[in-house]
């Protein structure tokens, strides 16, 4: 029996409460409205914690300020050292720095003006992801979190998630799994649920030592009943 849309948010939202300080692009976007400053945090939480990521943010603001000019402007030495707290400073300094000098010089140091060039929703998409640093999830997260647009963010605690509850195959890929949970949820509720999954893989759906028997989901869900069949079959 796989879990259906509805009953995985009517669950999710007994047990889990949104905590934006818990979501750095979440919390950027309600403290700024500014789609550049959520995009440079999801830049910066890529491979390494929320945590980490908003103390790289903090610091990147305090030190030299999170906009198109002052980026593009700066040294990569001086972005690195300002974000050597999060993972990957090297290789995500010269992203920042890239991003900030192509949103200068093409969109006139305005990320809203690559999205209004965009005639649809893919093409925006598109355009986002032509930036040199910027993936699939983090162009879906920005599109999403600031401009509410269609898209279902999937980091690895939701494919995971999305894995064993088996809502799509084990080898599937990030466009598959997105469209999954699209087609499974509202669009109205696609920030709500995106939150939900990441919480639940943090917490309970751990990669190692998954909390089953806590779980919510368990009903439901596939990963358990392959083991729950497989611990039968070996006591008897």
């Amino acid at each position: 029996m796989k879990c259906n849309g509805d009953e995985i948010k009517s669950a999710l939202m007994r047990i889990y409460k949104i905590n934006p300080n818990d979501f750095i692009a979440y919390q950027v976007c309600l403290q700024t409205r500014d789609p550049f400053k959520v995009l440079i945090a999801t830049i910066l939480s890529q491979n390494t914690s929320d945590k980490l990521a908003f103390k790289a943010y903090n610091e990147l603001e305090k030190r030299i300020k999170v906009s198109p000019e002052t980026l593009a402007n700066a040294t990569i030495d001086e972005i690195k050292e300002a974000i050597k707290g999060a993972g990957l400073y090297n290789s995500k300094s010269i992203k920042i720095k890239h991003v900030a000098e192509v949103i200068c010089r093409e969109y006139d140091c305005n990320l809203a003006n690559l999205v209004k060039r965009g005639k649809d929703l893919e093409q925006i998409r598109e355009l986002l992801l032509s930036l040199e640093g910027v993936g699939e999830k983090t162009a879906d997260v920005v599109l999403l979190t600031c401009y509410g647009l269609p898209f279902f963010p999937a980091d690895t605690h939701i494919k995971r998630v999305s894995k064993r509850l088996g809502l799509v195959k084990e080898n599937a890929s990030y466009s598959e799994i997105s469209e999954a949970l699209k087609k499974l949820f509202a669009p109205d509720d696609f920030l709500l649920m995106h939150h939900l999954l990441i919480l639940h893989g943090r917490t309970t759906c751990k990669a190692r030592k998954p909390l089953c028997n806590t779980c919510v989901l368990s009903y439901c869900c596939e990963y358990y009943s392959r083991i729950y069949r497989n611990e039968r079959s070996n006591t008897t």
